[in-house]
């Protein structure tokens, strides 16, 4: 019996195995870990009256969160999808962060636990690489025992480092409605959707539960707190509550249940963000703020799905980043908000029903996955939307890539809107328009390579016929002719001077 069992579970086992199904390419858009409140004053304490280092920036909490994720997504797409190598090969993964600290160490932190310290990770030397392995200077006692610790590991532990990318603001890819001229359009679209009555009516119901308990602590003369106080307070509150700071006067003077304010203030960002940011009905802030991203994670997506369905024609050492497995891209609660409102307006879904609002750490993930073994085009592909464990959609692919191409705007039409100047867009990181500009420069020294080799040939036939003709046409030279070269240069030289 007990050998029954085995080999059933051993079954299953290769069965599930076998039918499970494959993941081919992932998009993760995540939040930055837990940070210090973005508002604090001049000695560095909020509104709570705790301290901070500086405003804004992760802390160990935040970190920690975020190497944690790493570990979980190692688990999963690593160890289970097996969809990236063991270790790390800087052309299955695009890396992009925005160009916060918060955002940069916490990309650092989560590829920290996609790629673990471990004995068979990272960059070994050889003898004669570790000897010449210093920069130029000299070296003290203690630099150099702690080289000599070091022995033929790169980096101490064997320490992955990952490339990430920058997104600044003339990239435009993300939070474009906060650059320049496009503030103004920004602030009317939002004055506008702060109108919305459900959220007029969430600001009242939110005030009736917490005005009169937060004005025994910060002394409001009036009894309604507007939707940037309520802002304002929940982001300081929700740093102090994550780091397990105590808030011990506001506790005892507003009476308040920390665990329950703790969830309010995320359902009332998760409102901000489904009704003033991006409530409007056409959802212009996000296609504002996730055009160009989106169209990133298109263009990568396909590039992806082409190579798993011809994949004889896919270049074994190619190393220009077109096909990675990976995107991966550090943002904001706005910045993923963004991608996945967009998402569900192109897709037709009901956001109000689907919408979840991305706490510190949350990860929102497109899977792209198929249950065949070999595949002839995009429809045999599906894509799973997930923000952490929450299933928000589930698409065909093909389905999927032409309603969002079909909903996303152009840059030149991101740049109607904002009133940006299309030349001053200087996107270092331009990878499709490099390629289109790449491919249009190649056609077009192609055609000239042909159209000066078609002259050159046509002139080399020409000069052949005409030489061969002249020869044809010349009377044959008598040997027995009194030839004198001599004479001949005279009677020029003659000519010549009588010219």
């Amino acid at each position: 019996m007990k050998d029954f069992f085995l080999i059933l579970i051993t079954f299953q086992i290769f069965y599930f195995s076998l039918s499970a199904d494959r993941l081919v390419f992932l998009y993760t858009h995540y939040r930055h870990g837990a940070r210090a409140p973005l508002a604090i004053n001049d000695s560095f304490y909020d509104r709570f009256g705790e301290y901070w280092d500086n405003p804004g920036e992760l802390t160990g909490v935040g970190q920690r969160m975020h190497y944690i994720l790493g570990l979980r997504n190692r688990e999963k797409y690593i160890k289970q999808d097996k969809l990236l190598s063991e270790n790390f090969d800087p052309h299955e993964i695009y890396i992009h962060s925005t160009k916060f600290n918060r955002t940069m160490v916490s990309c650092s932190s989560q590829l920290q636990g996609l790629y673990p310290v471990s004995e068979l990770l990272g960059y070994t030397l050889t003898e004669e690489q570790k000897e010449i392995a210093y920069p130029p200077g000299d070296i003290s006692e203690d630099v150099q025992k702690a080289v000599n610790d070091l022995d033929l590991e790169a980096l101490p532990n064997r320490m992955t480092l990952a490339p990430v990318r920058m997104i600044n603001d003339n990239d435009r890819e993300m939070n474009v409605y906060e650059i320049g001229s496009c503030v103004e359009k920004m602030n009317e679209i939002r004055k506008q959707n702060n109108e919305i009555a459900q959220l007029k009516e969430y600001i009242k119901n939110f005030n009736a539960k917490y005005a009169v308990n937060w004005n025994k602590y910060f002394n409001k003369e009036t009894a309604e707190f507007d939707l940037n106080d309520i802002s304002n307070i929940c982001d300081a509150f929700l740093s102090n509550y994550v780091e397990k700071k105590e808030m011990k006067e506001f506790k005892e003077k507003s009476g308040i249940d920390f665990d329950i304010l703790k969830e309010d203030c995320f359902d009332f960002f998760g409102k901000d963000f489904l009704y003033s940011f991006y409530g409007d009905k056409n959802k212009i802030l996000a296609h504002v703020d996730s055009s160009k991203l989106l169209r990133k994670e298109l263009y990568f997506m396909k590039r992806r799905l082409d190579a798993d369905i011809t994949p004889e024609n896919e270049d074994a050492n190619l190393k220009d980043f077109s096909r990675p497995k990976m995107l991966m891209i550090s943002g904001h609660d706005s910045s993923v908000s963004a991608d996945i409102l967009l998402l569900l307006y192109a897709l037709g879904l009901n956001d109000t029903e689907v919408y979840y609002y991305p706490r510190y750490a949350s990860q929102f993930s497109l899977e792209v996955r198929t249950s065949k073994s070999k595949c002839s085009s995009y429809s045999d592909y599906y894509i799973l939307g997930l923000l952490d464990q929450t299933e928000l959609f589930k698409v065909n692919a093909q389905e999927f890539i032409d309603k969002v191409e079909n909903d996303i705007w152009s840059e030149e039409k991101v740049n109607d809107f904002c009133g940006f100047d299309s030349s001053s867009n200087n996107n270092t990181n331009n990878y499709e328009d490099k390629k289109d500009n790449a491919k249009t420069a190649y056609k077009v020294l192609m055609s000239v390579f042909i159209c000066l080799s078609a002259i050159f040939l046509a002139t080399t036939i020409l000069f052949a016929y005409k030489y061969y003709h002249a020869n044809k046409s010349m009377p044959p030279i008598d040997p027995k002719a009194n030839f004198n070269q001599n004479n001949v240069t005279k009677n020029s030289f003659n000519n010549m001077n009588e010219i």
